[in-house]
Protein backbone atom coordinates (compact mmCIF):
# COMPACT_ATOMS: atom_id res chain seq x y z
CA UNK A 1 0.00 0.00 0.00
CA UNK A 2 1.02 3.59 -0.63
CA UNK A 3 -0.24 6.63 1.30
CA UNK A 4 -1.12 9.50 -1.03
CA UNK A 5 0.14 13.06 -0.65
CA UNK A 6 -3.28 14.28 0.57
CA UNK A 7 -3.29 11.69 3.37
CA UNK A 8 0.32 12.44 4.33
CA UNK A 9 -0.45 16.19 4.46
CA UNK A 10 -3.51 15.52 6.62
CA UNK A 11 -1.51 13.34 9.03
CA UNK A 12 1.11 16.09 9.30
CA UNK A 13 -1.67 18.42 10.40
CA UNK A 14 -2.96 15.84 12.87
CA UNK A 15 0.56 15.51 14.30
CA UNK A 16 0.43 19.24 15.15
CA UNK A 17 -2.62 18.49 17.31
CA UNK A 18 -1.12 15.43 19.00
CA UNK A 19 1.94 13.36 18.12
CA UNK A 20 0.09 10.31 19.55
CA UNK A 21 -2.48 8.59 17.37
CA UNK A 22 -4.42 5.34 17.20
CA UNK A 23 -5.29 4.14 13.69
CA UNK A 24 -8.36 1.93 13.36
CA UNK A 25 -9.29 -0.41 10.48
CA UNK A 26 -10.94 1.38 7.57
CA UNK A 27 -10.70 4.82 6.01
CA UNK A 28 -11.51 7.04 9.02
CA UNK A 29 -8.69 8.67 10.99
CA UNK A 30 -9.09 10.90 14.03
CA UNK A 31 -7.02 12.59 16.71
CA UNK A 32 -7.53 14.51 19.93
CA UNK A 33 -5.20 16.84 21.78
CA UNK A 34 -3.83 15.80 25.15
CA UNK A 35 -5.98 18.43 26.85
CA UNK A 36 -9.02 17.27 24.83
CA UNK A 37 -9.58 20.79 23.53
CA UNK A 38 -9.17 19.87 19.83
CA UNK A 39 -10.78 16.87 18.15
CA UNK A 40 -10.30 16.21 14.43
CA UNK A 41 -11.75 13.54 12.16
CA UNK A 42 -11.33 12.81 8.45
CA UNK A 43 -11.96 10.20 5.79
CA UNK A 44 -8.91 9.22 3.74
CA UNK A 45 -8.66 7.52 0.34
CA UNK A 46 -6.78 4.52 1.69
CA UNK A 47 -8.27 1.61 3.64
CA UNK A 48 -6.13 0.66 6.63
CA UNK A 49 -6.15 -3.07 7.41
CA UNK A 50 -5.77 -3.16 11.19
CA UNK A 51 -5.66 -1.18 14.43
CA UNK A 52 -2.33 0.11 15.75
CA UNK A 53 -0.96 2.89 17.95
CA UNK A 54 1.82 5.33 17.10
CA UNK A 55 3.56 7.31 19.83
CA UNK A 56 5.40 9.79 17.55
CA UNK A 57 3.47 10.42 14.34
CA UNK A 58 6.05 12.89 13.00
CA UNK A 59 8.74 10.24 13.27
CA UNK A 60 6.61 7.75 11.35
CA UNK A 61 5.84 10.31 8.64
CA UNK A 62 9.54 11.18 8.29
CA UNK A 63 10.32 7.52 7.67
CA UNK A 64 7.49 7.06 5.16
CA UNK A 65 8.46 10.17 3.16
CA UNK A 66 12.22 9.58 3.23
CA UNK A 67 12.10 8.07 -0.28
CA UNK A 68 9.42 8.50 -2.94
CA UNK A 69 7.06 5.66 -3.87
CA UNK A 70 7.66 3.55 -0.82
CA UNK A 71 5.48 0.49 -0.28
CA UNK A 72 3.97 0.11 3.20
CA UNK A 73 2.94 -3.19 4.73
CA UNK A 74 0.86 -2.83 7.91
CA UNK A 75 1.80 -5.90 9.95
CA UNK A 76 0.57 -7.12 13.31
CA UNK A 77 3.47 -5.64 15.30
CA UNK A 78 5.05 -3.06 12.99
CA UNK A 79 4.73 -1.41 9.64
CA UNK A 80 7.34 -2.30 7.04
CA UNK A 81 8.38 0.39 4.54
CA UNK A 82 10.17 -0.94 1.47
CA UNK A 83 12.02 0.99 -1.23
CA UNK A 84 14.90 0.26 -3.62
CA UNK A 85 17.21 1.70 -0.95
CA UNK A 86 16.21 -0.89 1.66
CA UNK A 87 13.59 -1.68 4.26
CA UNK A 88 12.42 0.07 7.44
CA UNK A 89 10.55 -1.59 10.29
CA UNK A 90 8.59 0.80 12.50
CA UNK A 91 7.16 -0.87 15.59
CA UNK A 92 3.80 0.13 17.00
CA UNK A 93 3.40 1.63 20.46
CA UNK A 94 1.63 0.23 23.48
CA UNK A 95 -1.96 1.57 23.14
CA UNK A 96 -2.07 2.21 26.90
CA UNK A 97 0.50 5.04 26.62
CA UNK A 98 -1.14 6.72 23.61
CA UNK A 99 -3.99 9.26 23.63
CA UNK A 100 -6.75 7.75 21.47
CA UNK A 101 -9.51 9.87 19.93
CA UNK A 102 -13.13 8.73 20.40
CA UNK A 103 -14.47 6.54 17.61
CA UNK A 104 -17.63 8.59 17.02
CA UNK A 105 -18.40 12.28 16.59
CA UNK A 106 -19.52 14.98 19.00
CA UNK A 107 -23.28 15.39 18.85
CA UNK A 108 -24.04 19.09 18.98
CA UNK A 109 -26.58 21.85 18.45
CA UNK A 110 -25.63 24.75 16.17
CA UNK A 111 -26.26 28.24 17.54
CA UNK A 112 -24.87 30.24 14.61
CA UNK A 113 -23.27 29.16 11.33
CA UNK A 114 -21.00 31.07 8.95
CA UNK A 115 -18.48 30.39 6.19
CA UNK A 116 -14.75 31.06 6.00
CA UNK A 117 -12.78 30.93 2.77
CA UNK A 118 -9.26 29.57 2.63
CA UNK A 119 -8.07 33.19 2.43
CA UNK A 120 -10.07 34.03 5.57
CA UNK A 121 -8.45 31.18 7.50
CA UNK A 122 -4.99 32.20 6.33
CA UNK A 123 -5.71 35.82 7.34
CA UNK A 124 -6.78 34.72 10.83
CA UNK A 125 -3.53 32.77 11.20
CA UNK A 126 -1.46 35.71 9.95
CA UNK A 127 -3.35 38.18 12.17
CA UNK A 128 -2.69 36.02 15.21
CA UNK A 129 1.02 35.87 14.38
CA UNK A 130 1.29 39.63 13.71
CA UNK A 131 -0.67 40.85 16.74
CA UNK A 132 0.40 38.14 19.16
CA UNK A 133 -3.24 37.92 20.25
CA UNK A 134 -4.13 34.86 22.33
CA UNK A 135 -7.82 34.49 21.42
CA UNK A 136 -10.17 34.07 18.47
CA UNK A 137 -13.67 35.24 19.41
CA UNK A 138 -17.07 35.00 17.75
CA UNK A 139 -19.44 37.53 19.32
CA UNK A 140 -22.95 38.76 18.69
CA UNK A 141 -23.43 42.33 19.88
CA UNK A 142 -26.56 44.25 18.93
CA UNK A 143 -27.37 41.45 16.44
CA UNK A 144 -24.09 42.00 14.57
CA UNK A 145 -21.75 39.01 14.60
CA UNK A 146 -17.99 39.66 14.58
CA UNK A 147 -14.97 37.40 14.48
CA UNK A 148 -12.04 38.92 16.40
CA UNK A 149 -8.41 37.97 16.85
CA UNK A 150 -7.57 39.85 20.03
CA UNK A 151 -6.53 39.95 23.66
CA UNK A 152 -9.85 39.95 25.50
CA UNK A 153 -8.16 41.26 28.65
CA UNK A 154 -6.67 44.31 26.93
CA UNK A 155 -8.99 46.57 24.92
CA UNK A 156 -6.08 48.65 23.57
CA UNK A 157 -4.07 45.69 22.26
CA UNK A 158 -3.65 45.25 18.50
CA UNK A 159 -6.43 43.15 16.97
CA UNK A 160 -8.12 41.97 13.78
CA UNK A 161 -11.88 41.94 13.21
CA UNK A 162 -14.15 40.56 10.49
CA UNK A 163 -17.92 41.07 10.23
CA UNK A 164 -19.80 37.78 9.75
CA UNK A 165 -23.44 38.82 9.51
CA UNK A 166 -26.42 39.08 11.84
CA UNK A 167 -28.08 36.88 14.45
CA UNK A 168 -30.82 37.12 17.03
CA UNK A 169 -29.13 34.62 19.37
CA UNK A 170 -26.87 35.96 22.10
CA UNK A 171 -23.38 34.47 22.28
CA UNK A 172 -19.81 35.47 23.03
CA UNK A 173 -17.39 32.56 22.71
CA UNK A 174 -13.67 32.25 22.11
CA UNK A 175 -10.97 29.69 21.49
CA UNK A 176 -7.26 29.86 22.21
CA UNK A 177 -5.12 30.73 19.20
CA UNK A 178 -2.81 27.84 20.09
CA UNK A 179 -5.70 25.45 19.42
CA UNK A 180 -6.48 26.84 15.96
CA UNK A 181 -4.73 24.08 14.01
CA UNK A 182 -7.02 23.51 11.06
CA UNK A 183 -5.79 22.88 7.53
CA UNK A 184 -6.01 26.37 5.94
CA UNK A 185 -8.91 25.76 3.56
CA UNK A 186 -12.58 26.76 3.24
CA UNK A 187 -14.98 25.72 6.02
CA UNK A 188 -18.52 25.99 7.23
CA UNK A 189 -18.13 27.00 10.86
CA UNK A 190 -20.68 26.69 13.63
CA UNK A 191 -20.86 28.18 17.08
CA UNK A 192 -22.12 25.03 18.76
CA UNK A 193 -22.85 23.37 22.06
CA UNK A 194 -23.36 19.82 23.24
CA UNK A 195 -26.95 18.67 23.44
CA UNK A 196 -26.95 19.08 27.22
CA UNK A 197 -25.47 22.57 26.82
CA UNK A 198 -22.53 21.94 29.15
CA UNK A 199 -19.75 22.37 26.58
CA UNK A 200 -19.36 24.95 23.82
CA UNK A 201 -17.05 24.82 20.82
CA UNK A 202 -16.45 25.93 17.25
CA UNK A 203 -17.17 23.20 14.72
CA UNK A 204 -15.24 23.43 11.43
CA UNK A 205 -16.59 21.36 8.54
CA UNK A 206 -14.47 21.39 5.38
CA UNK A 207 -16.44 22.53 2.34
CA UNK A 208 -15.15 19.91 -0.11
CA UNK A 209 -13.42 17.16 1.92
CA UNK A 210 -14.67 14.81 4.66
CA UNK A 211 -12.68 16.66 7.32
CA UNK A 212 -13.97 18.16 10.59
CA UNK A 213 -12.56 19.86 13.66
CA UNK A 214 -14.20 20.52 17.02
CA UNK A 215 -12.32 23.18 19.02
CA UNK A 216 -13.44 23.71 22.59
CA UNK A 217 -14.29 27.23 23.70
CA UNK A 218 -12.45 28.61 26.69
CA UNK A 219 -14.28 28.97 30.02
CA UNK A 220 -16.05 32.28 30.58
Amino acid sequence: MKLGSETLSLLKNFASINQNIVFRPGDIVSTISNGKSVFAKAQIKEDLPNEFAIYDLNSMLSMITLVDNQEIDFGDKCLVVTSPAGKFEYYYSNPEVVTAAPAGEIQHVDVYTFKLTAEDVQMIMKAAAITGAPSISVTNKDQNVTLSVSDRKNETASNFKKSLGTSFDNFDVYIAVENFKVVPDAYEVSVAKTQNGKAKFLHFKHESRPLQYWIACEPG
